[in-house]
C-alpha cells in the first residue's frame, strides 16, 4: 500500500533537513535550502515542522526513537538498580556507535552551543537524576556522587569516543585491538564500578 502524499512530503523534509545539519550546522542551514534539497516550498516545511528549531528535534528524534522508548522504560520501572543503570549506559553507548550520521548532528549542535539544539528532553535528564539520588538513598550509588554530574559525565565521555574515535584508535596502544569500542565501554563501566585507585597494600 502506498504512502500518503503528506507523509512522503514529511520524510524528503526530514532527509533533506538531516543532510544539512550534518554537513554545515543548525545555525548555517536556511529553511530555503532545506526546500530546495527537498523539491518543496518554504510554507509547505513551516506547514509540517512550523520553525527550524522543531524541524532540528524532528529530526533528532527520528534517529533517536528507538532509544529513548527503551530509555523511557528503564524509567518505568519501580527502582533503577545498577544493572538497569549499566543497561541505560549501554543502550547510549549502542545507539552512537551505530548511528554516526546522529554522532555528527550531535557534534554539530554541540560545536554551534545552540540550547534549541539539545540532545536529550528535560523530563529523560531530570527522570535518571531522580533515579540516581533514590539510589543513593538505598545505598547503590555512592552519597559523594552528584547525580546530575555522573549523567553528565556518562554522556560527555561515550560521546567524545565516538565523535574523536578515529584518533583514540590511531593510538599505538589501541591501533591493534580487535574491537576497540568493546573495550572502552569494558574499561569506562569498570572504572564506574570501581574507580581507578589499587588495592593499598
Amino acid at each position: 500500500m502506498a504512502r500518503p502524499v503528506a507523509e512522503d512530503t514529511r520524510t524528503r523534509i526530514l532527509d533533506a533537513a538531516e543532510q544539512c545539519f550534518i554537513r554545515q550546522g543548525f545555525a548555517a542551514t536556511s529553511m530555503r535550502e532545506i526546500a530546495t534539497r527537498s523539491d518543496t516550498t518554504n510554507s509547505l516545511i513551516v506547514h509540517h515542522f512550523s520553525t527550524k528549531a522543531e524541524l532540528w528535534e524532528q529530526v533528532k528524534q527520528r534517529r533517536m526513537q528507538g532509544f529513548l522508548e527503551r530509555q523511557q522504560a528503564i524509567l518505568a520501572r519501580t527502582e533503577l538498580d545498577m544493572e538497569q543503570f549499566l543497561e541505560a549506559t549501554r543502550l547510549y553507548f549502542e545507539l552512537l556507535r551505530d548511528d554516526p550520521a546522529l554522532v555528527q548532528l550531535l557534534a554539530r549542535a554541540e560545536l554551534e552551543q545552540d540550547l534549541t539544539c539539545s540532545r536529550f528532553k528535560q523530563e529523560l535528564v531530570t527522570g535518571f537524576v531522580e533515579r540516581i539520588s533514590a539510589g543513593q538513598q538505598q545505598r547503590i550509588f555512592h552519597q559523594r556522587v552528584q547525580p546530575a554530574y555522573l549523567l553528565a559525565l556518562i554522556i560527555g565521555s561515550i560521546t567524545q569516543w565516538m565523535e574523536a574515535r578515529h584518533q583514540f584508535t590511531s593510538w599505538d596502544e589501541i591501533a591493534g585491538d580487535t574491537d576497540p569500542d568493546d573495550a572502552f565501554l569494558q574499561t569506562f563501566i569498570d572504572v564506574l564500578l570501581h574507580g581507578i585507585q589499587g588495592p593499598k597494600a
